[in-house]
């Protein structure tokens, strides 16, 4: 008969999917941790309000860093008032403040209560002294509130520079959780599996315990899993990985399905709509020729179509843009040595042997001239464009990219966070019409670098570094055989996987590279195979020859093959979407997606939150052999009964029958005693059933 594996609760936090092991609940590891009040601000669960209002950075307080203070410089007193949406649990304070000044803490389950202070108001704190440049802090019996209002007040006069206000509260430790869920292998590959610790409100944090993991396969006919976590799949089929901390009282347990081939599932098409303005003047001196007639370069209204068809292209459908307005004005934004520059004199300027003066002075494009006289900024703010191109001639003083709006960052230039009426990121491409159309889908490649580069930032706190001893997928996306031999994976926009020097595109050298595993990420294997510029132009039938727009083929060839190698797949991995083209489009967007998005596994659809309703999922995979996954949730605590019943309506085998806690449940059934066949699982409660159906295949 069929094996049933409880694979037992899954608890979910607002944005969390966790999978948990049911014979292993009952231990747990309990810490006084601090409350990441700065992520709860930055996801919305959190509200702040200050008194005096304050313009500056309201972070300041929160962000880890006491010599980075919120300064109210003309009051000496300054009130902070805390909403958090689920009820806050903690039992201590602290505050740094860089002068001597008093603090207060009140805490209320209502914003009514803690106003009038009556009701569930309780003052924690009341007007103590804490000097400057050091912690002070009160403990208590443990709060648990909606509302927390910190009082502070400089006897001295105006002035108050808090510098760090920390809550802290105790954390229940329940169960390690083995990454990537759901996993997949290849017979023969093999896959390095992670380890994370979860709590009991399904919040995920890094592996603290100082203490060996015992690993284990359930079948190792189907994959072998060795004593550091390295997954090796055998052969076709379904099996169970747990995970014990020796010593400790934390383990877990993960499905495992090996099969003989996959890719990871992508996103549906994002559709992005540009604003394009072409700088490229008529000339009456040369009978009202263009700027790039006269000087025999491309039609920048050609380069617009075929870098959206690149995009498509390289894409795999994912990106998609549309050009919904086109500007051809006269005017040029460009300024030389101060002074704004004339169709005319810029016509006159190109006439000049070697473009001397082009050369010799300093050209500034004025960007925020440019969006606020043409509304891109309201356009932007409004949903009527998603960016601009910009396409004008050499020497007009734009960068590749240029990212405006008030939480702007480094773009491949310099953010520009004022002067416009943005309320969200704007990028604006700066693309010139005297250099082919791989040089164009070239910029767009540093603003992809850039855009990357801060998510992994904003999520690991690291910068961008291949060589890292622990690398973020994007260093490893940038791997290249000079730095890391026989580790080589895409490379990044200037050099290939095989490249020696800058732009070294046309490199026969072949190198081994891992490439081919990011259309199945986050499931990155040890397959590897070897490439060369044969790889990305002339031997692949994706990355047909000849190109009239591209300067060099090679190059135009190496780019299409590195942007068709960018994950563009549902889920999230390291607090990082999986659709890395996300950020790329729109990256406020992006990270407000991944921080509502289960934290595990690649399937974006999962869970969400706790269910609201009963729901009886497909199971996972099916068909199968010889063991799936049935996953299932519950609005309210209930005793549940999963009976499993061959094509005959006979049953097989009772698989659950038990009470179980509200939330997603996960279980294993293993039907390795049972034939091939269509089979059915029916799950009972007091108030619903629910019937489906999977196949065995051996």
């Amino acid at each position: 008969m069929g094996k049933a594996i409880f694979v037992g609760k899954h608890f979910l936090g607002a944005a969390f999917l966790v999978l948990c092991y049911c014979g292993l609940m009952s231990a747990q590891i309990t810490q006084v941790r601090p409350i990441d009040i700065a992520e709860g601000l930055r996801a919305g669960t959190v509200h702040m309000t200050i008194v005096p209002a304050y313009s500056g950075d309201t972070l300041k307080p929160f962000d880890g860093n006491r010599l980075n203070a919120l300064e109210m410089v003309g009051s000496d007193t300054l009130i902070l008032t805390l909403q958090f949406h689920s009820l806050l649990s903690f039992q201590k304070s602290k505050v740094f403040f860089w002068n001597s000044s008093q603090w207060t803490v009140e805490v209320a389950k209502s914003l009514q209560d803690l106003d009038s202070r009556n009701g569930t108001y309780i003052r924690l704190v009341d007007g103590r002294t804490a000097p400057g440049f050091a912690w002070d802090s009160v403990s208590f019996s443990t709060q648990n509130v909606h509302y927390v209002r910190l009082r502070v007040k400089n006897p001295s006069g105006p002035g108050i520079r808090l510098g760090e206000w920390t809550l802290e509260g105790i954390v229940t430790f329940t169960q390690l959780l083995i990454l990537p869920r759901p996993t997949r292998l290849l017979p023969g590959t093999s896959l390095q599996l992670s380890v994370k610790i979860l709590d009991d409100r399904g919040r995920i944090y890094p592996n603290f315990l100082n203490a060996p993991i015992l690993w284990r396969s359930a079948n190792t006919s189907i994959a072998i899993v060795d004593e550091t976590g390295r997954l090796t799949g055998v052969a076709p089929g379904s099996t169970t990985v747990t995970a014990e901390a020796v010593g400790q009282p934390m383990s877990g347990a993960n499905s495992v399905s090996v099969e003989s081939e996959f890719r990871s599932q992508k996103v549906e098409p994002m559709h992005l709509k540009v604003a394009l303005v072409v700088l490229n003047p008529r000339i009456p001196a040369e009978n009202y020729k263009r700027i790039h007639e006269i000087f025999r370069w491309r039609d920048p209204m050609v380069l617009t179509h075929r870098l959206v068809e690149l995009f498509k292209e390289a894409s795999d459908g994912v990106v998609n843009y549309q050009i919904v307005d086109t500007i051809d004005d006269i005017r040029l934004f460009t300024y030389i040595n101060d002074t704004l520059l004339t169709a005319t004199r810029y016509y006159n300027l190109l006439k000049e042997p070697g473009w001397t003066t082009l050369r010799n002075t300093i050209q500034r494009f004025d960007y925020v001239q440019m969006v606020t006289s043409y509304g891109f900024d309201r356009a932007r703010n409004n949903g009527v464009i998603d960016e601009v191109w910009v396409f004008g001639g050499p020497g007009m003083g734009m960068y590749e990219s240029q990212l405006i709006g008030p939480n702007a960052f480094w773009w491949n230039s310099p953010p520009i966070r004022t002067g416009t009426a943005l309320t969200k990121l704007l990028s604006v491409m700066g693309l010139n019409y005297e250099r082919g159309v791989d040089m164009a889908f070239h910029s767009f490649g540093h603003r992809f670098e850039s855009a990357m580069t801060y998510a992994y930032y904003q999520a690991h706190g690291v910068n961008w570094n291949p060589l890292r001893p622990n690398p973020t997928p994007w260093d490893l996306f940038t791997r290249i055989d000079k730095h890391m031999p026989g580790q080589a994976h895409i490379g990044n926009i200037h050099f290939p996987p095989n490249g020696t020097r800058d732009y070294d595109y046309g490199n026969t050298r072949l190198v081994t590279s891992h490439a081919q595993n990011w259309y199945r990420y986050p499931h990155l294997f040890d397959q590897t195979a070897q490439v060369n510029v044969d790889t990305w132009v002339y031997r692949s039938d994706q990355y047909p020859r000849g190109d009239p727009l591209a300067e060099t083929q090679d190059h135009l060839g190496y780019l299409r093959w590195w942007y068709d190698h960018i994950p563009r797949y549902v889920g999230v991995t390291e607090g990082v979407l999986n659709n890395w083209w996300h950020y790329f489009i729109d990256y406020e967007a992006a990270v407000a997606l991944a921080k509502r998005t289960p934290l595990v596994g690649v399937d974006e659809q999962s869970f969400g939150g706790f269910p609201r309703e009963f729901d009886l999922k497909q199971n996972f995979p099916n068909p199968f052999n010889p063991a799936t996954t049935i996953e299932f949730s519950l609005a309210q605590r209930s005793f549940v009964t999963i009976k499993v019943f061959d094509v005959l309506g006979r049953e097989v085998q009772t698989v659950v029958h038990e009470e179980l806690e509200a939330g997603p449940h996960a279980v294993v059934w293993d039907a390795s005693g049972m034939p091939s066949g269509v089979y059915f699982y029916r799950l009972y409660t007091r108030n619903h059933t629910a019937v489906k159906k999977m196949v065995l295949t051996k």
